[in-house]
C-alpha cells in the first residue's frame, strides 16, 4: 500500500527484489483500483471470478485505446490465430500508424510494406518473417477462428466442445446462431456462456467481422480421432470430466486431451451436468463444489487406473 516501507534487495547484482513489507497489513482494494481507466479516463469496475474469486479491474469502455490494443493481441495470440512474432509492441506501433483498424487488416498489412520496414522493431527481414507467420496462419482450424473471436467465456475448451458439436464447419455453426439453437444443452454449457454466444452473433459489426474474416483463412476439416485403445467397460465414455489442480506432469491441455481420447467431454467448470472431477495438487473451489453437488472425485492415479491408461 502507499505508505508502506519496504526491504529491497539485489538480485544477481542488478534486479531488485522486495525482501520484506515493514508495514504489512491493512490491505484496501477499494484504495488500490483506479476507479477511472487510466488510458480513456472512463469509470471501471471490479469483476469477482473464477473458482479463486479472482478480482479483475475492467474498463467497459468499447473505444479505451488499450482495450482496442489487447483484442488485437488476443486475435493473433497462440490459442487463438497463433500468428508469430506480432507482439503487442509492434500491435501498438502498427496501430498508432493507422495500418490495422480491423482483423482483417492484418492480411493486408503488404500494403504498407514501405512504411512498415522503416519503423523502429522493423526492418526487411523482420517484416519477411512477420509476413510469412500472418500468411501461415490463414490455415487455421475451428477452434482457433472461433476462439479469436473473443466470445466472452469461449476459451479452448468451449471451441473445442463447438468443433466437434458442429463437425469443424463454420457453416453449421452459423446455421445453429440463426436458429436459435441452446448451447446450454451441450455438455459443461450453463445457459450464461449460450447467451453470450447469441449476444455476441446480435452485434452487427461481429457478424462483419465474422464473415469477412472468413475470406481470408481456410478452416481444416478434423482430423481423425487417434486410434485409442479403450476398455469397453471404460466408465468414462461419454460422460463430462473436470480437472482441478495440477496433474504431474501433465499439462491441463494435455488432460483435457486424454480425456477426449478416451470418449470422454473434457469440462471446464463443475456444474450438475459434471459425472466425474479429477483433483490434482492445489485444487480450487472446483472440489469444494463437486462435493456439493455427489459428483465423485477422483485422484489422478484413481482415474488413469479406471482409463485404464497405459
Amino acid at each position: 500500500m502507499p505508505g508502506n516501507r519496504i526491504l529491497v534487495s539485489k538480485r544477481n547484482m542488478i534486479i531488485p527484489h522486495v525482501e520484506e513489507n515493514l508495514d504489512r497489513g491493512g490491505f484496501d482494494l477499494r484504495r488500490l483500483a483506479p476507479v477511472a481507466c487510466p488510458c480513456c479516463g472512463m469509470p471501471t469496475r471490479v469483476q469477482v471470478s473464477g473458482e479463486n474469486c479472482t478480482k479483475t479491474l475492467f474498463c467497459d469502455n468499447t473505444a479505451c485505446p488499450t482495450r482496442y490494443l489487447r483484442q488485437f493481441v488476443h486475435f493473433a495470440g497462440e490459442k487463438a490465430m497463433d500468428i508469430e512474432g506480432l507482439s503487442e509492441s509492434k500491435l501498438e506501433k502498427l496501430l498508432g500508424w493507422g495500418f490495422l483498424h480491423s482483423f482483417t487488416d492484418i492480411y493486408r498489412l503488404d500494403a504498407h510494406k514501405d512504411d512498415i520496414v522503416t519503423m523502429d522493431g522493423f526492418g526487411e527481414k523482420s517484416w519477411q518473417n512477420l509476413w510469412e507467420a500472418i500468411q501461415r496462419s490463414r490455415e487455421t482450424t475451428f477452434e482457433r477462428y472461433l476462439c479469436a473471436m473473443d466470445i466472452p467465456m469461449v476459451g479452448s475448451t468451449a471451441s473445442r466442445a463447438l468443433a466437434k458439436q458442429f463437425h469443424s464447419s463454420l457453416d453449421e455453426f452459423e446455421a445453429a446462431i440463426l436458429d436459435g439453437f441452446d448451447f446450454s444443452s451441450l455438455p459443461d454449457f450453463g445457459a450464461t456462456l449460450s447467451g453470450n454466444i447469441h449476444d455476441w452473433f446480435q452485434v452487427e459489426e461481429h457478424w462483419y467481422l465474422w464473415t469477412e474474416l472468413r475470406e481470408w483463412v481456410h478452416i481444416a476439416p478434423p482430423e481423425a480421432p487417434a486410434e485409442t485403445p479403450v476398455a469397453a467397460e471404460n466408465p468414462f465414455a461419454g460422460k463430462t470430466v473436470v480437472v482441478t489442480g495440477k496433474v504431474e506432469p501433465y499439462t491441463r491441455g494435455e488432460m483435457n486431451s486424454f480425456i477426449e481420447s478416451i470418449g470422454a467431454v473434457a469440462g471446464s467448470s463443475v456444474t450438475s451436468k459434471t459425472n466425474y472431477l479429477v483433483c490434482g495438487d492445489k485444487a480450487g473451489s472446483k472440489l469444494d463444489k463437486a462435493r456439493s453437488l455427489g459428483i465423485p472425485v477422483l485422484t489422478p492415479d484413481e482415474f488413469f487406473a479406471m482409463a485404464q491408461a497405459s
